[in-house]
């Protein structure tokens, strides 16, 4: 099982692939520790971690923040008849043609209480992509574009009261405080759409827009993040009109999805 993996090997990396991703399945949500996936995979341990590394790349596996643990990322966030299901469905040819576009990756994004939830993720094809947000990752409302474009479009006094839940928290975001997060909210709101840099991964910004219900209320957002280098603010604009053209098809007017302001 040591042997080393080569072109010719493809279905069998495949396999063995498909046999760490099965242990997790079955692993559930209190996940697994690696030497438990190493022995009930049939694997040694150092060969393990090369094929959770990849699932996590791709956004299938993550591994616990404050445990050795790992577990399927999807848990929780694409179970059957989660109600974002049909939405990721929906919605990831557009993240794809803006990620195409672009060049850079492309993310769809939902609140889950005072955080933002990653739900979907399309790479990009610039040699350089920002992958450190993951299928499952959950981050402080307002840290990364999407979840900066779901704060900006929330009612302002329940958007001051996610700030303020998350005042502890901010702080390992480059010290963010209240007082920012709530400057970042507003300017949100007045533009229409979220910028932020330097926050949630240092060197990067991110472009972001909401995405409300029949009734106007901030459900979803999709953003796009590359290097600061890259993203200077011409282009900046650019990338929110790309990502507003996409969500304004009318395929996804069909169900009832609006931007902030529009009417369903």
């Amino acid at each position: 099982m040591n042997k080393t993996e080569t072109e010719g090997d493809g279905p069998r990396v495949l396999r063995r692939g498909l046999r760490v991703l099965g242990v997790l399945r079955q692993a559930g949500a209190v996940g697994m520790h690696v030497t438990d996936i190493a022995r009930a995979a049939g694997m040694q341990r150092s060969t393990v971690y090369r094929y959770l590394d990849v699932l996590a790349e791709e956004g299938y596996a993550l591994r616990e923040a404050d445990a050795p643990r790992w577990r399927m990322a999807e848990l929780g966030v694409m179970m059957a008849g989660d109600p974002h299901a049909q939405a990721v469905r929906s919605l990831r040819p557009v993240l794809r043609q803006i990620s195409d576009v672009s060049g850079d990756s492309a993310f769809l994004i939902c609140r889950a209480g005072g955080d933002s939830l990653c739900l979907h993720r399309e790479v990009g094809n610039y040699p350089v992509q920002v992958l450190a947000v993951t299928v499952g990752h959950r981050q402080p409302l307002g840290v990364g574009a999407a979840g900066l474009a779901l704060l900006g479009a929330l009612p302002a006094a329940e958007a001051d009261e996610v700030i303020l839940q998350n005042e502890q928290a901010l702080r390992a975001y480059g010290g963010m405080t209240v007082a920012q997060m709530r400057r970042l909210a507003e300017n949100t709101r007045d533009r229409g759409w979220a910028v932020v840099g330097n926050a949630a991964v240092p060197g990067v910004l991110g472009v972001g827009v909401a995405l409300c219900d029949a009734s106007g209320y901030p459900r979803l957002a999709v953003s796009v993040s590359s290097l600061i280098s890259r993203m200077q603010a011409p282009r900046q604009r650019s990338i929110a009109d790309l990502i507003r053209a996409q969500l304004a098809q009318d395929e996804i007017k069909r169900q009832r999805w609006t931007m902030p302001g529009e009417q369903a």
